[in-house]
């Protein structure tokens, strides 16, 4: 079986799937961080909860399910190590041997995958087959199969705030990045109990795409973190629309509310109003945070008494209360 299969296999039983996992008789925790946009400080808000958690008691897993970017572990300060392969896509693959060169199969190929040199077999660029497999169906010569390749890989590295991080990174030109969380999730799953941990917090990537469903199938509770920009509350909205339909539970949270309180109110009052959801903390802008990155360390270790570490703080506080 294949590390994918048994990730899969894994994620299909309640120990450790879709169901929160039961620990002594406990449900660990699963808080998933997310955005519905990118660049709002999502996973700067992950790593100093994760630090904040750790350091209040709480046992700690980070996953860092954004494959596509995964940069999490970048400001933890900490090197992964991607050295499980995960096979979640197929794509062709031509026996020369067999291959007449007749053609059908180029012209079978809706992705314009498939490229021929007079006089030799047909080859696959990687990059653009989509593994339909039309042109197995149509080769005379049953010269074409499909096979699964790899199409990403799953690491695991220990902090130096003492609580493990798993991390999953999608390869350059693949698809498939929602069967990629699943297994990074799967993984980390097992990770928190390993590690007898009464949390995980997921960093989910940006959108409401397939891999953000995959990142949040599961969790407790959701975290939407967002800013006082028109761009943002739309992604709020779309997010917390998806949140509603799988049931989970979510509250709000405003980074960089200062740079337009009179929006930041506006958005406070539409999510009271249409989603019964209250506004979690304001997070205001500092200078720290864009020093603490380039650092990489967590502005609540880089400068604790500054403002955005003061009201990060506050957010730990009402995480551990749903805790």
């Amino acid at each position: 079986m294949n590390i994918y299969s048994l990730f899969l296999s894994c994620t299909e039983s309640a120990e450790c799937g879709t169901e929160s996992v039961v620990r002594n008789g406990f449900r660990l925790k699963e808080i998933a961080v997310v955005s519905g946009k990118g660049g709002v400080g999502k996973s700067s808000v992950t790593a100093s909860l994760a630090v904040l958690l750790s350091k209040a008691g709480a046992r700690v897993t980070a996953i860092d399910s954004d494959v596509d970017a995964p940069n999490l572990s970048i400001i933890l300060g900490t090197d992964i190590s991607y050295l499980t392969e995960v096979q979640a896509s197929e794509k062709a693959s031509i026996d020369s041997a067999k291959c007449d060169r007749c053609g059908i199969c180029m012209s079978a190929c809706k992705a314009d995958a498939l490229v021929s040199v007079e006089g030799e077999p047909p080859r696959i660029i990687p990059f653009l087959c989509e593994g339909c497999g039309a042109c197995a169906v149509v080769c005379p010569r049953s010269a074409i199969t499909i096979k699964r390749v790899t199409s990403g890989r799953i690491g695991y590295a220990q902090t130096d705030y003492g609580f493990p991080i798993v991390s999953g990174q999608l390869d350059m030109g693949e698809s498939s990045s929602g069967h990629i969380v699943t297994a990074v999730k799967a993984k980390g799953r097992i990770v928190a109990q390993d590690s007898a941990s009464d949390v995980v917090l997921v960093d989910g990537p940006p959108g409401i795409g397939c891999p953000v469903i995959a990142s949040v199938a599961g969790a407790d509770y959701a975290l939407v973190v967002t800013e006082p920009t028109p761009a943002a509350r739309n992604s709020l909205d779309r997010m917390l629309t998806v949140l509603a339909h799988f049931k989970i539970p979510a509250s709000v949270v405003v980074n960089r509310f200062d740079l337009d309180p009179e929006y930041t109110r506006k958005i406070e009052d539409h999510v009271q109003a249409k989603w019964s959801i209250w506004v979690a903390q304001e997070i205001p802008s500092d200078d720290n945070v864009p020093l603490s990155l380039s650092k990489r360390v967590p502005v609540v270790e880089f400068q604790p008494d500054c403002d955005a570490s003061r009201a990060l703080r506050v957010l730990s506080d009402h995480v551990m209360s749903v805790i």
